[in-house]
């Protein structure tokens, strides 16, 4: 929920006017944000870049504070599963400021890799969002873990070495059992 994440930025950027949000993509709700943002007075401090290429969000993310997402669940009730956007942030080494949504909780450890509220829980989006602006220092911290969790536990080189140590311990037991 991009209109979401504008007004939860709204209310940082009423106390902080150095806030700057940056929303890449394109799809059909890139118009409404962007109305919305000027209806909250905030557009000026918006950029919305549209489509971008991957090394541009790499830039992107290495210029800013945290990584910011507010996932719902649709009235349809699918969930998205583990939102990339959000191992790729990590994988920066941004903090995350996101929702319990689907599995970004396995993702994002609140308050050691990033910060968690409720979906449409504005305020406490709002409010995570402004400690990470004006505690860069533990910004840095919670980015650092960010990235050595998502190491630890996305990286697929690690996961198949882990898959070959079960199958072989698993291999030797069955391999085992028929002997006397």
């Amino acid at each position: 929920a991009p209109e979401a994440t504008l007004v939860a930025f709204a209310r940082v950027a009423a106390k902080h006017p150095e806030a700057r949000l940056t929303m890449a993509g394109d799809g059909v709700l890139r118009d409404g944000c962007m109305r919305l943002a000027r209806h909250l007075g905030i557009a000026e401090r918006c950029d919305f870049p549209g489509s971008v290429p991957h090394a541009r969000v790499g830039e992107i993310m290495r210029a800013s504070r945290a990584f910011v997402q507010h996932s719902l669940r649709p009235l349809s009730g699918d969930k998205e599963g583990m939102p990339v956007a959000i191992i790729e942030a990590g994988a920066s080494g941004l903090p995350v400021v996101a929702t319990r949504h689907a599995g970004i909780p396995e993702a994002v450890v609140h308050g050691q890799t990033g910060l968690l509220c409720d979906e449409m829980d504005v305020p406490a989006m709002a409010a995570h969002m402004e400690r990470l602006l004006i505690d860069p220092e533990e910004a840095g911290c919670m980015g650092r873990a960010a990235r050595e969790h998502v190491r630890a536990r996305f990286d697929v080189r690690l996961r198949i070495a882990e898959l070959e140590r079960i199958l072989r311990t698993a291999l030797a037991r069955h391999s085992g059992e028929g002997t006397s």
